[in-house]
């Protein structure tokens, strides 16, 4: 009897001290996470504001794999709303105020538990953005203000997480890039050249960049064939192309290209341009024409394999202009930064996509 008198006594005095604890703690729940990203506004805001993009850096994806999320209403705003179930925790987001490039507030609701509030703020300066990430609850007394006290710690790890995924994402992301330097940006971002598993990676969730194509000349011939026969009809193209680059003095002209202007699925049928970029005006020659291009913004993805294997990163780049509502201003580009006849394995090659926009 005297032995369990004793834990009587503890388990009281836990109690008791349980609740002057709780009594203690505050009636509202606040965790706040900042961060610094080299790029403008812009870039994370629409991040953070288009729910479709949460997938690229939130952290609470890699924290709960078995989490299934789906959408509704406008992909980004006032309005948006993520769903999530089948996870560690039901629940869903929607976005109830989104002031352009300053704030996004969020209401977050996990149904008999109740509803909490988190924002995003954004401030620039000299092209660099502060991002804070903050969520603020009404705590109940006395578990609530225990349990969430016990998750603070956490909470700010998984929000600092998510921040240095959204500035790496970002960062990644490329402005004001000259034609030939895109074959840099690759090797910026990937360091040296992915292996078949890391390639594989990339293909299921490619990384897109955007890109401003300055002014430059090019010299082009537009053609069209089958496609069973445009490695033959591109590879005259391009034998035309190179004496006439070299006649004129060319030695650091950029790589070859080719712009897409028609496409017959039906018929397998496509209308092009092979081009190579020059360093000055020259003479037009036969069916080569010359010209000066005008500046342009491009969403832009990095290809590694074949030729006949980009379906993935045209679908990636279409949806991306979709779900950003931009609108495309011209045909789409292939940049060919391996030369075949040097590399004879179609799955070393390197190929970078690119649609302008507007």
């Amino acid at each position: 009897m005297k032995v369990l008198k004793i834990i009587g006594i503890i388990i009281l005095v836990v109690v008791v001290l349980f609740f002057i604890v709780a009594a203690l703690l505050p009636k509202t729940f606040h965790v706040e996470q900042s961060i610094i990203i080299d790029n403008p506004v812009e870039s994370a805001f629409n991040q953070v504001n288009n729910l479709h993009n949460w997938e690229n850096w939130s952290p609470f994806n890699e924290d709960d794999t078995l989490m299934i999320y789906s959408f509704k209403g406008p992909a980004s705003g006032v309005g948006a709303v993520n769903i999530w179930e089948g996870g560690k925790q039901d629940g869903s987001m929607t976005i109830t105020e989104s002031i352009p490039f300053e704030k996004i507030v969020t209401e977050l609701d996990f149904g008999i538990e109740g509803k909490d509030s988190g924002y995003f703020t954004f401030f620039e300066t000299d092209g660099e953005t502060k991002v804070t990430w903050g969520f603020d609850a009404e705590t109940g007394y006395p578990v609530e203000r225990v349990v969430y006290a016990l998750m603070k710690g956490a909470m700010e790890d998984s929000f600092q997480k998510g921040l240095q995924n959204l500035k790496d994402y970002c960062e990644a992301v490329v402005t004001e890039v000259d034609l030939p330097e895109i074959i840099v940006v690759a090797y910026i971002k990937h360091k040296e050249k992915p292996d078949a598993d890391e390639i594989d990676k990339m293909q299921k969730n490619p990384h897109l960049y955007i890109l401003q194509l300055n002014e430059r000349w090019i010299a082009t011939i537009e053609d069209s064939c089958y496609m069973a026969d445009i490695e033959t009809t591109m590879g005259k193209d391009f034998g035309e192309l190179m004496p006439f680059v070299m006649q004129h003095g060319e030695e650091n002209f950029g790589n070859p290209f080719s712009i897409w202007y028609k496409w017959d699925e039906e018929r397998q049928f496509a209308v092009f341009e092979a081009g190579i970029a020059i360093k000055d005006q020259a003479e037009e020659q036969g069916r080569i024409k010359v010209r000066r291009t005008k500046p342009v913004k491009v969403v832009a993805g990095i290809h590694y394999g074949p030729y006949d294997k980009t379906e993935y990163m045209y679908k990636a780049i279409e949806n991306y202009i979709k779900v950003h509502n931009m609108e495309e201003a011209g045909g789409p580009i292939e940049l060919y930064v391996t030369c075949p006849s040097r590399e004879p394995d179609p799955e070393k090659w390197e190929t970078v996509i690119m649609f302008p926009v507007k």
